[in-house]
């Protein structure tokens, strides 16, 4: 066995030891025993409370606002206080935030889920119909938002029973349903109310980011919340016994720790994995309302960011910007693509700016709470087609289409049961039903387990392509595809075929300049892939392919523009 993975399996074990930090007990929830963290929070209050004794440090900052933990708690107590007087929001309540990245945003979070309510993050970047699906499918009764997304609803507020408070004053409305966020936190100091929040308590739905089909509000209580961050928490003081010279370095540059929140709030990776583990760090959060390579290097800059989570995209943007050089990004330390695996040429120009940067990637999804595996310093190395070894808390397992546990390298659907994962899906019994069984989530993803113990991922089940019962995994296709010099992106789908079943499509945008034809495509995939993995149909996309608000491409749009000129 690889002395590497040895090493984060005896930290996971130092780390999880009787009397230790992060020490283990059994957990049972409705029959089901999990494995937990003894000593996580139990409530998200908790988290918010344990903030202040980072008091003055500063923990949002956007433009030119800027507010402490302090200033922050404050500014949450007035929020939580308001929404029981002046709102009659009670426990259990559902209130909804849209908007951009701001600290409102954050803010708002902090005081509804401190009163007892349901957050409900909305997708900041859909439309009318989008943002009044999640409201009616979540009964939310209010919504934070600011100017242009009350634009889209402000006129059935009223139809909808609901009211809203905008961030930005000056779109305040004659309508009588909208308050501004001003109004809300002015006056003097009040205490954070105890409305007596229990860890089994629910404390916000996310909706699924499913690149298909209406998202699924995936509900969390405040106890399992508590249990993905402790995950987190063991993922950092693992990577750092992975990399003691870049906590050497970090130490020696004597900068106060800071994170890019370039990733949207109403996702786990922005909501999770920055905003509420900087809450417990005492970490420095710079916010971008929205993606721009070039304010990403002066907010770098400017703030000493270390920590930048991104789509390979972003990430891309950043590295290739024609001003990078002017720039002074000499505090980054950990520079990450999230989404999808890293691409090998970017894992290359990462490491060859930033020697010490921290290596990592791992697995995880809204229902997990983020936090299923980890792979990380010289495992990571060895072995960067894994997403690594399961977190303390995590269990996982392959099954065939029966349900049946498989064998150690045999390919099937992968399963996860952890204290992190939701109730289910708000509304959706059946939804939930079909997923959620004593414990396990069935997650849709395709992979397997080695004689290591660590987890592979080939491809989402329903983005697996059967040609001749030939099992096709687009993800693999796409890897490869996207390693070529010419390729900015790909996109690989299926294509009915009356004697295949199906046949495999592929839509390429290029680099600038560049050309490519079908059969040149093709004899590079054919170079590394067995036959039947050779894309039949290559369409060349003359615009970057669609993408949603995580920067993954939207595969059913690609497919609905080409596959009645594919398919004839």
């Amino acid at each position: 066995m690889s002395n590497a993975i040895d090493a984060v399996k005896t930290v996971f074990a130092g780390l999880t030891r009787p009397g230790a930090q992060f020490e283990l007990e059994e957990t049972t929830i409705q029959g089901i025993t999990y494995r937990s963290y003894k000593n996580a929070p139990a409530t998200l209050p908790q988290i918010y409370r344990e903030s202040l004794a980072f008091g003055e440090q500063p923990f949002l900052v956007y433009e030119d606002k800027r507010y402490t933990f302090k200033e922050a708690y404050s500014l949450a107590s007035k929020v939580a206080s308001q929404l029981i007087d002046q709102f009659d929001i009670k426990k259990g309540d559902r209130v909804a935030i849209a908007m951009r990245n701001l600290p409102e945003w954050i803010l708002a979070f902090m005081g509804i889920t401190s009163a007892g309510a349901i957050a409900v993050p909305l997708n900041s970047w859909g439309g009318r119909d989008e943002l009044e699906y999640g409201i009616e499918d979540s009964g939310a009764k209010l919504v934070f938002t600011d100017a242009r997304r009350l634009n889209h609803i402000v006129a059935d507020l009223a139809e909808m029973d609901v009211r809203a408070i905008v961030v930005d004053d000056e779109a305040a409305s004659q309508n009588d349903r909208v308050t501004t966020w001003q109004t809300l936190v002015s006056g003097p100091a009040i205490e954070m109310p105890d409305v007596g929040i229990d860890g089994k308590d629910p404390a916000f739905i996310l909706y699924t980011s499913g690149t298909t089909g209406r998202p699924k509000g995936a509900l969390s209580s405040h106890w399992s919340i508590g249990q993905a961050l402790t995950s987190g928490s063991v993922a950092g003081m693992t990577m750092a016994t992975q990399h003691p010279e870049s906590v050497q370095a970090a130490m020696k540059r004597g900068h106060a720790p800071a994170v890019l929140l370039a990733l949207p709030l109403f996702h786990g990776s922005g909501l999770h994995t920055v905003v509420l583990s900087a809450l417990r760090q005492g970490t420095k959060v710079v916010i971008q309302s929205k993606w721009d390579a070039k304010k990403a290097l002066e907010l770098v800059e400017r703030e000493k960011v270390a920590t930048f989570s991104g789509a390979a995209k972003m990430i891309w943007d950043f590295l290739e910007h024609p001003e990078f050089d002017q720039y002074d990004t000499e505090s980054i330390l950990n520079l990450t693509g999230v989404g999808a695996a890293q691409p090998e040429a970017l894992l290359k120009d990462i490491l060859d700016e930033f020697p010490l940067n921290f290596l990592g990637t791992g697995y995880g999804m809204t229902e997990c709470n983020m936090y299923a595996s980890i792979n990380m310093g010289p495992m990571y190395l060895e072995n960067k087609d894994s997403v690594g070894l399961p977190f303390p808390v995590s269990e996982i397992k392959v099954i065939d289409e029966g349900g049946d546990e498989l064998s150690v390298g045999e390919v099937g659907e992968i399963c996860i049961k952890s204290p992190a994962m939701v109730e289910g899906y708000w509304g959706k019994e059946e939804e939930t039903a079909k997923v959620l069984k004593e414990g396990w989530y069935r997650s849709g993803d395709v992979g397997y387990l080695d004689e290591k113990g660590l987890l592979f991922v080939c491809d989402r089940k329903k983005d697996m392509v059967i040609r001749g019962g030939e099992n096709i995994y687009c993800a693999e296709v796409e890897a490869l595809i996207n390693e070529h010099p010419a390729v900015v992106e790909s996109a690989a789908f299926g294509v009915p075929h009356n004697r295949w079943g199906e046949e495999l499509a592929v839509a390429i945008h290029l680099q600038p300049g560049e050309e490519l034809s079908d059969a040149e495509l093709q004899d590079y995939v054919a170079a590394s892939l067995a036959k039947f993995k050779v894309p039949t149909h290559v369409v060349f996309a003359e615009q970057p392919l669609p993408r949603n608000a995580m920067q993954k491409v939207v595969k059913q749009e690609v497919r609905d523009q080409y596959i009645d000129e594919l398919a004839s």
